[in-house]
């Protein structure tokens, strides 16, 4: 390249540019301050909606606007105030011209700029990286694909351009950015992003993600070295029980028409491992989208746009912050999703609001956010600023008139995170399956556990509840990976219909790595299970996992990702179960239709807030109760009771000094304890010397002090119920004696079979089982058990319909709960179809 010439021409373009500089306005002691900036300057267009086309189009934002050519220049304001601008359509780099460019990212050194361009209308957008003085320019990612397209039927013509855009660095000096390079498409018909690691000298370029719908706007969590990224949560395949694999896209068969359908912030490893939620607020899809995340050390800043999608437009944004895992928002600038308001009187689903409008948050090492802000919808005319992250002190930085002064960071080095080594270095074939069932592990396999879907998160955690515990549940994992429909509504495949533990857990050895999927929990009658919370046990978007990993959690409901996994499968049988009982009261308190105080208010997770409508509320002062019953049997390990919280402007100051706690089971009573003392706010535990099996619970309020909301009446904030599900014979595992003279695994029968055949098993004493089958390899292949039981001769079906002819063992292991086994066979069995 002609370094010499870059130089001379950077040298001309400081007088010109020192020129431009005072028609940009801003406070120049703010620019001192904070030092030298990169950001580009993009041209002003119209078509920033499909609605409102005299909208101003905001380029760069998802998948209406990601790819659109406006025309614009990568600059450095000087602190100064000198603008240095380089690059732009003038400047010729030995043969390549750049017409516009979009996302600079700064080196941790702040010595080198990496950023997308784009050469002509009509080519694609590639990525390319520039020292800060604006020496040494060289593309980074090239049109080199060699893939064939042939699988795709139709939709091939979709796939012959593809896009690179949003790089940014890792901390090892590697580049990641998103790309459209992997055929598929979104459920919309648009291009799906994945996300791409490169080495800076352009070797080993290698997919990270598999996304059915989209994955884009990388960035580096400070503090672990992470990717933080956008992803597309959309599902298009609604939960039904009135279809055969229920499932379906028609609203009308529909038990609810959410299909996600927004950005959220996610985090994953450079090397495609353990990736999950980052942040955001699961009480609200709105709540949880998030385009364009980037972290500080405890917060994650997000760009909002009330059209989640971002399929019909690219304007209106505003900036926010949540605290890492789940948190409400708090607002920043822009549009506010608490107070927005229609522009125009148009339809709020339009997306387009009233502005303040506020994008690209960068974040200062004095914790201020740099940002670019606009004030009108027809003439967006972007400026740079800062701002508190409380919204306040807003000051103007700069701005080129009739400009869109976007992406801004400073040029300067930065502390570099920690760096994590990559440890599945193994390259993803480009291409997704076929609709042949052979091709699903072309790229290996995952496995699949969940240790509880009933597990709910802590007391004030804020995610919506687990399921409610239910008899006989059954896990679907269905597959959507684009095949050949040309507008990606390929329909998906339920590939597994497996039986979950009574305790909650399932373990599934294998599923296909690298490959769009959701899953659906079911009863034992195949209706979806539903939450207290209105919400469906079905996967709102689609996951994935790369082969050689798996996936390990609680839960299985909105921002269940986010809550801890107990140390051992025995431990995850613990959790909160107050959420799945029906609750009595002796009396509540009601204000009018809408403010009531039931006895259900003590199972709402919801303890340490001053709202009193979280609390049961008596109408009473003398021996008020709530009483909690359940369907399934449950053994207790222990209750927390919580006061309900001081509010000196509401009247309330209850102290509750005295409860008594009362257990049934079948209508006896089994346990009692009495006088347990004052309750705290931040909850009392009572622990019970040994499991208590119940399926009703009752709370008396024996003495308290102090009022509620200015009255002498009774009442409690929270009852967690910490307990396991009961043992109950699974419709699939059958105990036919309770009594077991020693340890044994019988030979399965028949034997060989095909494809079904029963094990049988005897135990003493109760124990941790684990029944698994492997192949001739050593590979397990199905965990048939992975349970606590209860002594007993065990008869289980094993169903082999998705397993190929041969030879197979089955091995059977005993322990006491957490500790090594004291029971081990394993017997061969022969498969022939």
């Amino acid at each position: 390249m002609n370094t010499k010439f870059i130089k001379n021409f950077v040298s001309a373009k400081t007088i010109v540019n020192s020129i431009i500089a005072v028609l940009c306005f801003g406070t120049f002691s703010y620019a001192q301050s904070i030092g030298d900036i990169v950001f580009v300057s993009r041209n002003m267009t119209t078509g920033g909606s499909q609605h409102y086309q005299q909208m101003t189009l905001l380029p760069g934002v998802g998948p209406y606007a990601r790819f659109a050519v406006v025309g614009g220049k990568l600059i450095v304001r000087q602190s100064n105030g000198n603008l240095l601008t380089l690059v732009d359509s003038t400047i010729n780099f030995n043969g390549t011209r750049l017409i516009d460019v979009s996302d600079p990212t700064v080196s941790w050194d702040g010595t080198k700029i990496v950023f997308a361009g784009i050469e002509h209308r009509d080519s694609c957008w590639r990525i390319y990286e520039i020292n800060s003085d604006g020496t040494n320019f060289r593309q980074i990612t090239f049109t080199d694909r060699t893939i064939s397209l042939s699988q795709f039927g139709a939709a091939a013509v979709k796939f012959t351009k593809y896009h690179d855009i949003d790089p940014c660095y890792l901390p090892d000096g590697r580049i990641c950015f998103a790309s459209t390079r992997s055929p598929s498409l979104s459920f919309y018909g648009t291009p799906t992003t994945n996300l791409y690691v490169i080495n800076s000298d352009g070797t080993y370029l290698h997919r990270i993600t598999t996304e059915r719908n989209g994955a884009e706007q990388p960035s580096i969590d400070p503090q672990t070295g992470k990717i933080i990224f956008s992803r597309w949560w959309l599902n298009i395949d609604l939960p039904s029980n009135q279809t055969w694999n229920g499932i379906t896209r028609d609203p009308n068969l529909a038990l609810s028409q959410d299909k996600g359908d927004m950005w959220t912030a996610a985090t994953i490893n450079p090397d495609g491992t353990r990736m999950g939620l980052y942040a955001g607020y699961p009480f609200s899809r709105i709540g949880m989208h998030n385009y364009k995340p980037v972290a500080s050390k405890e917060r994650l800043f997000g760009v909002f746009f009330p059209a989640t999608s971002m399929s019909t437009t690219s304007g209106s944004p505003g900036i926010r912050w949540f605290n890492k895992g789940a948190s409400d928002q708090t607002y920043i600038a822009g549009v506010n999703m608490d107070n927005m308001q229609s522009y125009n009187g148009f339809p709020e689903e339009w997306g387009i609001m009233n502005p303040p409008f506020a994008t690209d948050p960068y974040i200062l090492p004095d914790d201020r956010v740099l940002f670019s802000a606009a004030n009108q919808v027809e003439f967006q005319d972007y400026g740079i600023y800062v701002i508190e992250q409380d919204g306040s002190n807003m000051q103007s930085v700069f701005n080129i008139p009739g400009m869109m002064d976007l992406n801004a960071s400073l040029l300067q080095a930065r502390p570099v995170p920690p760096i994590i080594p990559d440890v599945f270095t193994e390259i993803i074939d480009e291409l997704p399956p076929t609709i042949e069932p052979s091709s699903y592990f072309k790229n290996g396999a995952v496995r699949f556990d969940c240790e509880n879907i009933f597990f709910n998160g802590p007391v004030d955690f804020p995610i919506p509840d687990a399921p409610q515990i239910t008899r006989n549940a059954r896990i679907k994992l269905f597959l959507n990976f684009q095949r050949t429909d040309p507008d990606g509504k390929d329909t998906a495949i339920l590939y597994l219909n497996e039986p979950v533990q009574y305790s909650g857990g399932f373990w599934i050895p294998e599923i296909p790595g690298d490959v769009p999927a959701f899953d659906q929990v079911v009863d034992e009658d195949g209706n979806i299970i539903g939450s207290p919370n209105g919400h469906y046990t079905q996967l709102m978007g689609l996951n994935y996992g790369r082969s050689g990993t798996g996936t390990q959690c609680v839960g299985c409901h909105v921002g269940h990702s986010l809550i801890k996994v107990p140390n051992n499968s025995y431990s995850a049988q613990f959790f909160n179960i107050s959420t799945s009982a029906t609750v009595e009261q002796s009396s509540f308190k009601v204000i009018n239709d809408s403010t009531q105080f039931p006895g259900s208010k003590v199972k709402d997770r919801k303890a340490r807030n001053e709202d009193p409508t979280v609390n049961w509320i008596a109408n009473g002062s003398n021996n008020e109760w709530v009483k909690l019953k359940w369907d399934i049997p449950i053994d207790v390990e222990k209750f927390v009771l919580y006061n309900i919280i001081p509010n000196a402007s509401a009247g309330t100051n209850i102290q509750v000094t005295d409860c008594d706690v009362f257990m049934f089971y079948n209508g006896q009573q089994v346990g009692h304890i009495p006088s347990i003392g004052p309750l705290s706010t931040e909850g009392t535990e009572i622990e019970l010397d040994s499991l208590v099996k119940v399926d009703e619970v009752k709370v008396v309020v024996n003495n308290f002090t102090g009022q509620i909301m200015g009255q002498s009446v009774a009442g409690l904030a929270e009852v967690e119920t910490i307990a396991k599900i009961s043992f109950y014979e699974i419709v699939s595992v059958k105990n036919i004696s309770e009594i077991a003279e020693g340890y044994s695994l019988s030979q399965n029968y028949p034997n060989p079979f095909n494809p079904k055949t029963n094990f049988e098993f005897s135990i003493p004493k109760s124990g941790h089982v684990n029944l698994s089958v492997y192949d001739l390899l050593g590979r397990e292949v199905s965990v048939v058990v992975n349970q606590s039981m209860i002594p007993g001769t065990y008869k289980i079906e094993f169903d082999g319909s998705r397993f190929a002819s041969g030879i197979y063992f089955y091995r059977l292991t005993v322990s006491d709960q957490g500790s090594a086994p004291i029971f081990n066979s394993t017997k061969r069995m022969v498969l022939i179809k």
